[in-house]
């Protein structure tokens, strides 16, 4: 069995694949939400989006395991051990087959409470709960799969795991789309999309059979002390996951609790630019963990550390004008997106300062997410992982406060959000990472930051002008927009933001191929 040796060449390569997807994901899912809200209407869009939600925390069942599945791999693969592989991959699938179990009897509880649970409409509650068996069942059926994204990119295949997920997003929406004209509903809805995870996942499971081909998947192979040690390992990683879960999706649940699934649509539609800034961030890195990995079990430790500087950078470089975006224009944006689908005109000014106030809570939270991965990849993210679930509680006690006891409504969860992640993720997170990784606060200033921002800032500018001179009106004028901060922000990256060193070695790494050093490595 080979050993993924990471390159800069590879991790290049699994960065474009989880951008590429992503951004396929994105366009269609923003269309989408446009589709569902003309064919379902307020109400019924905002029964999808709250079941979807619920099940959204089905990964907590999982206590993180997915997260020391996708480092044990390199980890034996870097010291050749294909026996720890079979050992890692076959425990997991004994731990998802039993967690498989537990969601079909949540499914049954919640199917026969929710309409006690959540405001929904009283004409509402029959089809949610069917939607929910559904939903459920489903998902359970795929649960003993669950492991195989993880293995993938363990093995860095981050190319066969977009491949597979591209080709059933691409079927599933034309499913959907066909379907709903048709005049079918949420419980169709529901079925496709349960149908497609089982689908994703077993098109996964085959590509591993053929990476791993002598890797065999027995009950001899189940090992409860390494599923205990991965359990403990996985729940600081289960603790930040969490944590970011609950900050993005507890405002669909609040809402459906203590305002009405109107609420819940409203919300879904104010936060889909910061959850998708969210996925971007998280395809643009995700390649780093196991590499990182592998790097720190070959004690490349300088490697390591000039990856954390390179990535909270490059990340940096993407969230200051993709976050400006989304403050200075979300009022265009949302009005253009779904203006002429709500009957309320007021609804969009409400929705855009909303977005605002996630906005810049989210782009606080993931100007750190890079380090995370660092640590994580080193096995010393439990700060990390704590000081995010103490966000996510802070985050939901604030918001219950805001709307059942002020009267806030939605705007009232985007400030919940805000303050305790600018507190934590302003300032406590890149406290700690610094001195975990012995970096100076002035060397992470003048290799992370000050780049960063002489890349981005003059696209921010650029896009406050715009706004004042000639705020867009259409899809066209809101085009222009993101193409021109891209191509500047692109070019002032390259200029004032990437040095020499880092140029001559991405230009070598597209012309030479996959044996190119990392950084670090350079002769």
């Amino acid at each position: 069995m080979m050993q993924p040796i990471t390159t800069s060449k590879r991790l290049i390569h699994n960065t474009l694949f989880n951008i590429l997807t992503l951004v396929s994901n994105a366009l269609i899912g923003f269309f989408l939400i446009r589709f569902f809200l003309g064919q379902l209407g307020e109400a019924r869009y905002g029964v999808w989006v709250l079941v979807g939600s619920l099940y959204r925390y089905r990964g907590m069942l999982s206590l993180g395991l997915n997260g020391a599945i996708n480092r044990q791999i390199p980890v034996c693969l870097a010291k050749g051990d294909e026996q720890g592989v079979a050992k890692v991959i076959s425990t997991s699938l004994f731990f998802y087959s039993a967690l498989g179990f537990v969601l079909v009897l949540l499914s049954v509880l919640l199917y026969a409470k929710i309409g006690d649970w959540f405001a929904i409409e009283p004409d509402q509650i029959a089809v949610a709960g069917k939607l929910v068996l559904i939903v459920g069942l489903t998902f359970a059926v795929s649960s003993p799969l669950q492991p195989t994204t993880a293995v993938l990119s363990g093995l860095q295949r981050y190319d066969v795991i977009n491949v597979a997920t591209l080709a059933v997003l691409v079927v599933r929406t034309v499913l959907l789309i066909v379907l709903l004209l048709r005049g079918y509903g949420l419980l169709t809805m529901g079925l496709v999309f349960g149908t497609s995870e089982i689908v994703t996942r077993l098109v996964q499971q085959i590509f591993i059979r053929r990476l791993l081909p002598r890797v065999s998947l027995s009950r001899q192979n189940i090992d409860p002390v390494l599923l205990k040690e991965m359990l403990f390992y996985g729940t600081n990683t289960f603790l930040y996951s969490m944590g970011g879960l609950i900050v993005c999706k507890a405002g669909d649940l609040i809402a459906g609790i203590f305002l009405d699934t109107s609420a819940v649509s409203r919300f879904s539609v104010a936060s889909a630019g910061v959850l998708l800034l969210s996925q971007l961030l998280q395809a643009f890195t995700a390649a780093i963990k196991p590499a990182v990995s592998d790097l720190d079990t070959r004690a490349e430790h300088a490697t390591v550390k000039e990856i954390a500087f390179l990535t909270q950078k490059y990340s940096l470089l993407v969230l200051v004008p993709a976050g400006t975006f989304l403050i200075v224009m979300g009022r265009e944006f949302l009005r253009i997106w779904v203006g002429e689908k709500f009957s309320d005109p007021t609804v969009i000014d409400s929705l855009a300062t909303v977005l605002a106030l996630l906005t810049v809570g989210h782009c606080l939270m993931l100007a750190q997410h890079s380090n995370f991965l660092v640590l994580i990849g080193r096995g010393e993210h439990g700060v990390f992982g704590a000081l995010a679930a103490v966000t996510a509680i802070l985050c939901v006690g604030g918001s219950i406060v805001a709307v059942r006891s002020l009267g806030w409504g939605l705007e009232g969860i985007a400030w919940s959000n805000l303050v305790p992640m600018a507190v934590i993720s302003g300032i406590i997170v890149p406290i700690y990472f610094n001195r975990r990784m012995g970096v100076s606060t002035r060397e992470s200033l003048a290799c992370v930051w000050w780049p960063a921002l002489r890349g981005s800032l003059p696209a921010v500018a650029m896009m406050v002008g715009w706004k004042v001179l000639c705020p867009p009106a259409s899809w066209l004028g809101l085009l222009g927009v993101i193409l021109a901060s891209g191509m500047l922000t692109c070019l002032c990256g390259w200029l004032f933001s990437v040095q020499p060193a880092e140029r001559r070695r991405l230009l070598a790494v597209l012309q030479r191929g996959p044996t190119e050093p990392l950084p670090g490595n350079d002769a």
